[in-house]
């Protein structure tokens, strides 16, 4: 309480500093004449509101939150601060980056518990209005200091960090999931739909086949009881709140989609069809909306390139030209299609150079159609289709552009984390290294030298000891 005079003994120099008497400040600054003088003056002086403050510094020519770092003691003003006032403060501070001022008040009211519902309603909020960097502060409280394990918030707490962690690094998604995967159980059915779906996604890019494989099994089996209660409030005209950020269709639909991917990696290809067929056609839903009916079709296109997909896996070459028509016009699509023809051109020992030729397999191919999928989705297909290429160049012999081709893809498995591929990529170069000009093999040296250091500083490992 020794400090609660100090924001006002600042604002009153600042108004002498300017010669500003409470008139025409309160002018200046649109606040009533009276209450700035029971602000400034009162004993105990009125407090100050947030939107207040924010009126005064504006009207000193100060940027937005300049105050905000000693309004803290004057928000938290006791034992029992003020709740709206306390959630204004807050939320303000995540609106102009104030984050010092969020961890501070938080420090300060995080051992009473009675607080935590309030915090974690701020983290939805500012969750909610796309300040999700500001909402982690918020969800990392509820999760360090939520006493009751089985609760709701904390699950979703759980659920928010998991989503605001996936990113390039392959490891640290890992982690996230591993972290997350505890708690799905816990939510609310439609935050379950899309947590499954993210940890699928997470597994299959990791390469951890038989894990997403469980977890496409558990999406489905969810997405079937949900369009049960959604079918049975449809016949019974009531609502049906399904908080989620998909179609209920599209949940119905990976939970097959993509067990069939998960089995196409463990080369179980005889097993894939079933699959293919859950999907294939899904008109049935019940009262489909015009984003319903566009989903209906996608995964019938869908169906028809895993189709494809799954007899040029199987070494069937005859379906490749027809195959590369439908992908024609879906150009998104020529990405994850040119991988798995690559892949099969390496597993039964035939060449697509003409193919190749064809489509620009550099940089420009991820840029310009990999942005259709999620992120991390994407630049995994990528990062595979260079791996299969360096395979390809090195099996016909050109191994100038084998070398080449290999570098850019251990680069490229590097910078997003990915030791499984990188495990791939190293013994495939060291076979051919002897191709590697001296240019190329110091940039192989300085790859390496790179991450063994950061294997170093992540192990807190001297390299000099």
């Amino acid at each position: 309480m020794t400090n609660e005079p100090m924001i006002r003994s600042v604002i009153e120099q600042e108004l002498e500093r300017g010669g500003y008497s409470l008139s025409s400040f309160a002018s200046r600054s649109g606040i009533n004449r009276g209450t700035l003088s029971a602000i400034l003056n009162g004993n105990p002086p009125k407090p100050i509101a947030i939107s207040q403050l924010d009126l005064i510094t504006e009207a000193l020519e100060y940027p937005k939150g300049y105050y905000y770092p000693l309004y803290v003691d004057e928000c938290v003003d006791s034992d029992q601060p003020n709740r709206r006032r306390l959630k204004a403060f807050l939320l303000r501070c995540a609106e102009v980056g104030q984050i010092e001022c969020i961890q501070e008040v938080l420090n300060r009211i995080v051992e009473n518990l009675n607080y935590i519902p309030m915090i974690f309603d701020i983290g939805e909020e500012l969750y909610e209005k796309g300040l999700r960097e500001e909402s982690r502060l918020f969800y990392n409280v509820v999760i360090e200091s939520e006493k009751y394990q089985h609760s709701e918030r904390l699950a979703i707490s759980h659920y928010r960090i998991f989503r605001l962690s996936l990113g390039d690094d392959t490891e640290a998604n890992l982690i996230a999931a591993t972290r997350f995967e505890l708690y799905r159980t816990r939510l609310p059915e439609d935050f379950q739909l899309d947590g499954l779906l993210h940890l699928i996604n997470v597994y299959l890019t990791l390469q951890k086949y038989e894990q997403a494989e469980i977890y496409t099994d558990e999406l489905r089996r969810l997405a079937k009881s949900v369009y049960k209660n959604y079918e049975r409030a449809y016949y019974q005209s009531k609502d049906f709140q399904f908080r989620v950020e998909r179609h209920l269709i599209v949940y119905y639909g990976q939970g097959y989609l993509l067990k069939g991917v998960a089995l196409q990696f463990q080369r179980r290809f005889e097993e894939v069809p079933k699959y293919i067929a859950g999907y294939a056609d899904l008109s049935w839903f019940v009262g489909l909306d015009e984003l319903g009916k566009q989903m209906v079709e996608k995964y019938k296109l869908f169906a028809k390139l895993n189709i494809y997909n799954l007899k040029v896996l199987s070494g069937d070459q005859s379906v490749i030209t027809e195959y590369i028509e439908l992908v024609k016009d879906h150009p998104y699509e020529i990405l994850p299609s040119l991988r798995a023809i690559v892949e099969s051109a390496n597993m039964y020992g035939y060449f697509v150079d003409d193919l190749l030729e064809e489509f620009d397999v550099g940089t420009k191919l991820y840029d310009q159609f990999g942005n259709y999928y999620n992120t991390e989705v994407s630049r995994n297909r990528y990062l595979r289709l260079n791996y299969h290429l360096s395979v390809y160049y090195f099996r016909k012999e050109d191994h100038l552009e084998g070398i080449k081709k290999t570098l850019y893809t251990l680069k490229y498995a590097i910078s997003l984390s990915s030791k499984d591929y990188f495990m791939k990529i190293v013994p495939l170069f060291e076979r051919y290294r002897s191709y590697a000009t001296d240019e190329q093999l110091k940039e192989y040296e300085t790859l390496l030298k790179g991450v063994l250091k950061d294997a170093e500083m992540d192990y807190g490992i001297n390299s000099r000891c």
